[in-house]
């Protein structure tokens, strides 16, 4: 029971067709559960349909709670949880990401009578379901394979960029301080101007009205073009390469069985045997080749 809880929830869409139908629905409820808690914060929908709304929650922390406890168990039947103990292999896979983002899912409104947490940050805790979705789709997992590669080179980029804050701020408060004390009295209440400045949004709230400060001004918005385009600069980086993997990866593969099957038709040609050890490597289901490993290689040389 626990292999076929296993597949039906982790690996739904490759080994089960009932566990495609799980994960339909559960992504459904969460997308309905994101939306009620929308519609939630409109006086008119939630004075109207309250009592439904809370039904729902009642109904969607119950199977979201099943479905956390359920992934737990089973989680002990995933192939990298062999060499583990059932006790270890379940305390790894609660500290992954993907199992954090089903335990947020749930664990605010299971904690929020306890705590006596006011209803609306309930609701804005509901909202975070949606890191749920990233069980699902390849996409969001690519971006977090992407931010975990270069991770530290972002950590660079950032702290430059946290340098170059702190000095702005220092030289706005050295300049502007005087004409603008309300303003640039001090490197924390200049630090609001520089940040929404470096980030290009600049709302005009605050503005320098010195000839100095009106340079440093403009020295600082250039910087800060350059500085918020590092990041995204970085994540392009990041993407292109791993496309160039994959795509690598799949030619060797193509490669590989190409002159395979090169071999085994040149072989059949000349009527020679075939090789037994290319034999064995067909699929005894769908017939496909499949590669073999160095330990067989090593193997099958002994025996002969």
């Amino acid at each position: 029971m626990r292999a076929r809880t296993y597949q039906l929830l982790e690996r739904g869409e490759d080994h089960a067709p009932f566990g495609r139908v799980i994960d339909v629905f559960l992504i459904a409820l969460i997308c309905l559960n994101v939306a009620a808690a929308i519609l939630e914060t409109v006086d008119a929908v939630y004075l109207r349909f309250g009592p439904y709304f809370g039904w729902f929650e009642f109904g969607s922390i119950a199977i979201f709670s099943v479905e956390y406890i359920a992934r737990v168990w089973a989680c002990v039947e995933a192939p990298v949880a062999s060499h583990h103990r059932p006790m270890t292999a379940r305390l790894r896979y609660m500290a992954s990401p993907v199992a954090l983002a089903d335990l947020v899912a749930i664990l605010p409104a299971l904690l929020g009578p306890l705590v006596m947490l006011d209803l609306r940050w309930l609701r804005l805790f509901r909202l975070l379901r949606l890191f749920k979705l990233t069980r699902y789709w390849s996409g969001l997992r690519l971006l977090a394979d992407v931010v975990r590669q270069e991770a530290q080179v972002l950590g660079a980029s950032m702290f430059v960029l946290l340098v170059i804050m702190l000095l702005a701020s220092g030289v706005m408060h050295a300049v502007e301080h005087r004409a603008q004390p309300e303003a640039f009295g001090s490197i924390p209440v200049a630090l609001w101007w520089t940040v929404i400045t470096l980030t290009t949004v600049g709302y005009g709230d605050v503005v320098p009205v010195t000839g100095a400060g009106k340079t440093v001004a403009g020295l600082i918005s250039l910087i800060g073009i350059a500085m918020v385009a590092m990041p995204a600069g970085i994540l392009a980086a990041g993407f292109a390469e791993h496309a160039r993997r994959s795509a690598r990866s799949r030619k060797r593969s193509e490669k590989a069985e190409r002159k395979l099957q090169s071999r085994l038709r040149q072989e059949q040609e000349t009527g020679k045997a075939a090789d037994p050890e290319r034999v064995d490597r067909r699929c005894p289901h769908c017939g496909k080749l499949l590669p073999l490993s160095a330990d067989n290689q090593v193997d099958r040389r002994r025996q002969g």
